[in-house]
């Protein structure tokens, strides 16, 4: 070794740096799960590289320890570390902690010398699952409402629900830079934790595309693996199709409220090609065993696929915005019924609604939401019971159930 390699070599390993304080910001939030894979991302004060450590059993005895996203390099970042757990068992509980590691360089070299790992506390999981439990909820149009969102996730929580769809419109407004993106999906004020023993399905609604930040969600919420879809849908990178427990959950991506030629879009928009592409994963979809064999099929779409009242916008006028989604209607709601799919969860109007199933459309669609006079913040809760699918519509600002739905298995 030449002599100033030497010199630079000791001054590398005399550095000591700190014991970083503050460096994590508030809790994890598991996300994008999958039978044998659960995403878990974090915010960070400073430059950091992130790990996860798991295992089945909550002392983490023999745990596996994954680092932040990337090949060949970690993903190391100055305020998101995302990573992915996988090769996990379906319908498993799993336990697990994040830590994060700061990294500095010392004067007078590249050379990058990490802090010792800062660890959280230890919190749990389930995987999906055909043998998870057929328990799973559904809260949409927080729009950064975040005391009421609060009670929503204290309410799922304490209802011990495995898993919650985050049906669209996280945010209120256009997202403008990253930091709007942590703050609405990763570090809500006054939600601290609200997915970190509970895993998050994000489908997206309008408002998430909106703002020159929405195309970077992906560095803040995790997509789908890439092994999830086939190689011609490649693009689909936020629908889903897994089950929990006799429920097959599908989800599928409505887009803008607003038809592409609409001014608003700016013509960058091609959510009708998008949403036939959609058409076409979803019949892939009850091609697989897992899905074609579920005794309930459960879909989420964020806007309504149903007329919910006689001229209500379905989306393909320049004037105001979609009520419902026409387009979608036509595209996915035959493929839903060819199938008997039972339900489509939505969210979008801000109320409550059911519009019963019938003749040439074998499901149902119940909305859910909040924010607005005479409403009230749902929270749908879905659970399998004495051989039935039951949907209980929680009314989360005065604590109550205010509906119940029962849906019987597909033939």
């Amino acid at each position: 070794m030449m002599p100033s390699e030497q010199r630079a070599y000791d001054k590398y390993n005399a550095m000591q740096i700190p014991r970083p304080e503050g460096l994590m910001e508030g809790e994890p939030v598991l996300q994008a799960p999958a039978p044998d894979s659960m995403g878990v991302a974090f915010a960070v004060t400073a430059l950091a590289n992130g790990f996860v450590e798991v295992a089945d059993n909550p002392e983490l005895a023999g745990a596996a320890t994954f680092m932040a996203d990337g090949m060949p390099m970690a993903g190391i970042d100055d305020r998101v570390l995302k990573m992915r757990i996988t090769g996990l068992k379906p319908g498993t509980r799993y336990w697990y902690r994040v830590g994060a590691a700061k990294l500095e360089n010392p004067a007078g070299t590249y050379w990058t010398k990490p802090s010792e790992t800062v660890w959280g506390g230890v919190h749990s999981f389930v995987t999906p699952g055909e043998n998870a439990p057929s328990h799973f909820a559904m809260m949409s149009d927080t729009h950064a409402g975040f005391a009421q969102m609060a009670k929503i996730t204290a309410l799922y929580r304490s209802l011990q629900v495995p898993l919650v769809v985050w049906n669209g419109d996280v945010p209120s407004s256009l997202m403008e830079t990253r930091e709007d993106l942590v703050r609405n999906y990763l570090v809500p004020p006054k939600n601290d934790g609200y997915a970190a023993d509970t895993p998050i399905v994000l489908n997206r609604g309008n408002h998430d595309f909106r703002g020159v930040a929405s195309h970077r969600l992906d560095e803040v919420m995790m997509t789908r693996l890439p092994t999830e879809r086939s190689k011609r849908h490649l693009a689909l990178e936020r629908n889903f199709a897994f089950r929990m427990g006799e429920v097959a959950l599908i989800g599928l991506d409505t887009g803008e409220d607003k038809p592409d030629h609409h001014p608003a879009n700016g013509g960058f928009t091609h959510f009708t090609a998008y949403r036939k592409m959609q058409a076409e994963w979803l019949k892939e979809q009850f091609k697989r065993p897992a899905i074609a064999d579920a005794p309930y099929v459960v879909a989420f779409a964020h806007i309504p696929l149903v007329e919910l009242w006689p001229g209500a916008n379905p989306g393909t006028l320049l004037e105001d915005y979609a009520v419902w989604q026409k387009e979608c209607a036509e595209l996915w709601g035959p493929i839903l019924t060819a199938n008997k799919a039972q339900l489509v969860l939505a969210g979008h109007v801000h109320r409550y609604t059911h519009q019963p199933a019938e003749d040439g459309r074998s499901w149902a669609e119940i909305t859910g939401g909040g924010r607005g006079k005479d409403r009230f913040q749902t929270l749908l809760e879905c659970k399998v019971e004495t051989g039935r699918l039951l949907v209980r519509v929680h009314n989360t600002d005065e604590g109550t159930i205010v509906a119940e739905h029962s849906f019987a298995p597909r033939a």
